[in-house]
């Protein structure tokens, strides 16, 4: 090959101006495009009643909220409603920081592909860290443009976000999903916006809960491996097939080649522990003020059971990327660990999980709340 192994592969030589465009490790002009291409027969259009509906929802829900928490509410919550091409902007934005780690962590490992052995330099590694931030965008433009199809809010999925903190709804989507489960509209409404507020209480009254469990998606993309051999075969398949290789490995079965590590997998276990708590509290709250605030939620809570049981390609395309395993036991044990120390001590008790990171149980703990109340409550 030249001393530019770009030069010698046409399709290379098309794309070095979208390559030149690409300051960092990824190209989050070419994740925009793509994602707002997947959603473009999306409407642009904001239902100015379903706006007012929804603000005066979230005031509502923050105080039957507090009542029963008893959080105080130090600002009332700014909330809006928004369209999914707004989602996907307000997303890519939000996760640029996770988005770069990605991609810095790829680099790192094709750079050390690249290196090859001894003095030898693989012409292949050097080729893909040139066009790394192009394929790690697209990828990302895929996984984001997907996940804006069936996403909700500013929860779905709980991924953090360096925003302005507001809440948001994809009411258009919001009304889909009710539609699909035969669900009362404005009751499913109700009821969503309820179970955001329950995790925004979390979130506002416990700032460090949001830092923790943006460490504990570093440290998840930090102990992950790629797999270098099947990074070259990818790559030999870019240069030998043209362009319509590049339209591959970009569903939920051929994301960035993983392989799987025993810090991985602690990394794992204490994201899926505090998930679990985090959706656990937030639900056992939801459904302590449901029948107040929004009445019968049993139909609403079976739909989506069915929902979360059926991911989409988006959702599986984030756990494919980050190499999560869904446990729906898991989510379930979260909510009954609550339930039962707010019976056994109340739920000013619980809400000691919130005091300090020292204080979030262990999947084991989840598992048994007792070893949890010993070791927190009654040390």
């Amino acid at each position: 090959m030249s001393h530019d192994p770009m030069g010698d592969i046409p399709l290379f030589r098309e794309i070095q101006k979208i390559l030149a465009s690409s300051q960092g490790p990824i190209n989050l002009e070419i994740a925009r495009q793509v994602a707002n291409a997947l959603n473009q027969d999306a409407s642009d259009h904001i239902d100015a009643d379903a706006a007012g509906v929804v603000a005066d929802a979230v005031r509502e829900a923050e105080f039957v909220v507090a009542g029963y928490t008893r959080v105080p509410i130090e600002e009332p919550a700014r909330s809006e409603v928004i369209t999914r091409r707004q989602w996907v902007n307000s997303t890519i934005a939000g996760w640029t920081w996770l988005l770069n780690h990605i991609a810095s962590r790829f680099s790192s490992e094709v750079s050390s592909f690249a290196s090859g052995r001894g003095d030898d330099v693989n012409p292949m590694g050097t080729v893909m860290g040139q066009i790394a931030p192009l394929l790690l965008g697209m990828q990302a433009g895929t996984l984001i443009g997907q996940l804006a199809r069936d996403a909700l809010g500013r929860y779905d999925p709980g991924i953090p976000r360096d925003d302005d903190a507001h809440l948001f709804f994809v009411v258009s989507t919001v009304d889909s999903v009710a539609h699909e489960y035969g669900l009362d509209r404005d009751t499913f409404r109700r009821w969503l916006v309820l179970d955001d507020v329950a995790r925004h209480t979390i979130a506002r009254a416990t700032p460090w809960a949001d830092r923790y469990r943006r460490s504990l998606f570093v440290e998840l993309i930090d102990s992950l491996e790629i797999d270098a051999s099947d990074l070259e075969r990818r790559l030999a398949d870019l240069q030998s097939r043209g362009p319509e290789a590049l339209q591959e490995g970009f569903d939920s079965g051929e994301m960035l080649p993983l392989v799987q590590t025993p810090r991985h997998a602690k990394a794992l276990e204490v994201l899926r522990a505090f998930t679990a708590i985090f959706e656990g509290y937030s639900r056992h709250v939801a459904r302590a003020v449901g029948p107040q605030f929004v009445g019968d939620t049993v139909r609403i809570e079976e739909g989506m059971r069915r929902r979360e049981a059926s991911p989409t390609e988006g959702r599986a395309m984030l756990r494919a990327m980050l190499g999560m395993t869904l446990d729906p036991a898991l989510d379930d044990a979260g909510v009954t660990f609550c339930n039962a120390v707010v019976e056994l001590r109340g739920v000013a008790a619980l809400n000691a999980i919130w005091e300090a990171p020292d204080n979030l149980p262990t999947l084991a703990e989840i598992r048994d709340p007792f070893q949890w109340i010993e070791r927190v409550l009654d040390e």
